[in-house]
């Protein structure tokens, strides 16, 4: 029988510090971390960052060949901090602030479980993106004031070349934030910014630190505000979490990550409490994210973000999807070649044996029916076939397949999103789904309920969505794709079926401070009801949206809308229903 003392000696509890980190100097922190990590044997284990400042260099890294969604094929992938086929450990900051340097992954979780990381700050030395305020505009040009210690650069070429030691990069965009509200700034978004035709510009150095960009750019940036350039790739997640379960990541800041800022692939429960991704103050920066905040992509189980906050991101702060496969031939009738169709999900895996998989119309997004996976057969990265418990049904070209086994609930609450590019939570899955109690600042729509398998192919029809008690401030200020209105239900179906895709959204008791028209715009839904919310108008900023009913509904059934109270004036309350069955759409309170 063990003892308190027996059970005591399984559990260790280690510092990176006696295996030779050295915190607050420029030392490569890597190899004592990883030592440190392997020492710590026994569940319950604890690995201890003692406060102070650690450095991490991509030579130094781990290299794994590894497949991220939504993300660029760049392997091998460098990993500063490894997790690997571990059980029962949690990695404890208390304040340490690791610091990154080149292109790097912070943190890989890899075939792991019960792992937690707790209480770290994540930032780079020389971040992958860079910024310069504006300090003239006019018709011939742009005078951007850059900081060559923090943004160095090169001009080639009549070109601004960020760069570091290993990369030079011309940017491939720019956004612009207000300094004052830290935000995307109202009217820019994608299209708006500096307008078509902006990369033509020809750029001279003033003196050291002031480049003249000349060129009649069809936008002018305000003079004061901040270009954010982005020049980078999306090569590696700020922390990457693969095959693993019951993965909690506490009390965590993210100032600035290389690709998507923390993604989990193929990962059962995860929880995530008091996690920020976003800039300090202090650095004046603009920017953190270089894209997503938090990926779910083919994750089961449950899903909590709890108490985060993202500002500075570069796409959206979240993204909960599955990915679909294209059907591409009929091998038996029991067996399917099929192919992962989008660069950026080359190499996943799409399911294990004893998984359900739907088999999807493209043009409607319906299901024909359903089957188990009873044998896969990797042909290449991109396609494999996969062999079914039973004959599949008549499929046509084009169609897919979506893994219903790998589907979460998800529930995020007491979050603030803040006013990032473009929008701010996207959820495509079937599993339970309440957002609340949240703020939504979203430059574009704040929440995007979306679904295709066309294009991105993010599968994931929604059946049981709450969205209660949430605050919407402001959303909609600048144009981006799929940003129809402040909640926006948009699947890319090509062509409507006999019953609609989405099913089971409640919208209710939330409050909308809204500039201009649009609150709900739903394509294709059912079992839809907006009830009890409070709309108040705000003139902060003009009405720009091309939409100018206040709902709108496409191809839906069984719609309810009443008890909203809507300010006197919020004059546009317009009602637009076309298809579906409008008899069984009612709406109260909107014209």
């Amino acid at each position: 029988m063990l003892t308190a003392l027996t059970l005591s000696l399984l559990v260790s509890h280690v510092s990176v510090t006696d295996f030779g980190a050295k915190p607050n100097s420029l030392d490569d922190a890597t190899e004592a971390v990883a030592k440190a990590v392997a020492a710590a044997k026994g569940k319950g284990s604890v690995v201890d960052f003692p406060k102070g400042e650690y450095h991490f260099y991509r030579e130094h890294g781990f290299e794994r060949t590894l497949y991220l969604s939504n993300s660029d094929v760049a392997n091998p992938r460098r990993i500063s901090i490894l997790i690997e086929n571990r059980e029962d450990l949690k990695l404890v900051g208390k304040g340490a602030r690791l610091v990154f340097h080149d292109r790097v992954m912070p943190f890989a979780i890899l075939g792991s479980k019960k792992i937690s990381l707790q209480g770290f700050e994540v930032d780079w030395q020389r971040p992958l993106m860079s910024q310069g305020k504006v300090e003239a505009a006019d018709a011939t040009g742009i005078t951007l004031k850059i900081d060559p210690s923090k943004y160095p650069y090169r001009l080639d070429g009549g070109k601004i070349v960020f760069t570091d030691k290993t990369w030079a990069r011309q940017p491939w965009g720019f956004m612009e934030f207000d300094p004052e509200t830290r935000g995307v700034a109202y009217g820019t978004g994608d299209w708006g910014c500096l307008g078509g035709g902006w990369e033509n510009y020809q750029a001279t150095e003033i003196s050291p630190g002031l480049v003249r960009m000349a060129f009649a750019f069809k936008r002018l940036p305000k003079v004061g505000n901040i270009l954010v350039a982005r020049h980078g790739v999306r090569d590696h997640a700020g922390t990457f979490i693969l095959d693993s379960k019951d993965i909690a990541l506490t009390d965590m800041s993210y100032r600035h990550t290389s690709g998507l800022g923390v993604l989990a692939q193929y990962t059962e429960n995860l929880t995530y409490k008091n996690v920020q991704i976003a800039p300090s103050v202090e650095s004046g920066r603009m920017f953190a994210g270089h894209d997503d905040g938090f990926h779910y992509s083919n994750c089961k189980g449950k899903i909590l973000v709890d108490g985060c906050r993202f500002e500075g991101l570069m796409d959206d702060p979240i993204n909960v999807h599955g990915t679909s496969v294209r059907v591409d031939s009929k091998v038996s009738d029991r067996t399917l070649k099929v192919k992962f169709m989008h660069g950026q999900s080359v190499g996943l895996r799409f399911g294990d044996v004893g998984d359900t998989v739907s088999f999807i119309d493209h043009e409607s997004l319906l299901s024909r029916g359903t089957a188990k996976i009873a044998a896969i057969n990797r042909i290449s990265p991109e396609e494999f076939d996969v062999t079914f418990d039973h004959a599949v049904p008549e499929l046509g070209d084009g169609d897919a397949l979506e893994n219903l086994t790998w589907t979460p609930a998800f529930t995020v609450r007491k979050s603030v999103f803040g006013t990032v590019r473009a929008r701010g939570l996207l959820v495509s899955t079937p599993g339970k789904v309440v957002i609340e109690d949240n703020v939504f600042r979203s430059s574009g729509s704040a929440i995007l309920i979306a679904g295709d398998a066309n294009g991105w192919y993010e599968s994931g029809a929604v059946r049981d969505v709450t969205i209660r008690r949430n605050w919407f401030g402001n959303c909609l200020t600048s144009p981006y794709q799929f940003c129809e209105a402040v909640i926006s239900i948009d699947p890319e179906i090509p062509k409507m079926g006999t019953e609609p895709f989405h099913r089971g959204i409640k919208i209710e008791g939330n409050t909308f401070e809204v500039f201009d028209a649009p609150l709900l715009w739903a394509k294709s839904a059912g079992d839809l009801t907006f009830k009890n919310n409070i709309v108040q108008w705000s003139s902060k900023y003009k009405p720009w949206h091309g939409n100018k009913e206040a709902l709108t509904f496409l191809g839906c059934s069984n719609v309810s809308v009443s008890g909203n109270q809507l300010d006197t004036r919020f004059t546009t309350r317009g009602v637009k229903i076309e298809g579906g069955k409008p008899e069984t759409v009612k709406v109260e309170g909107f014209e």
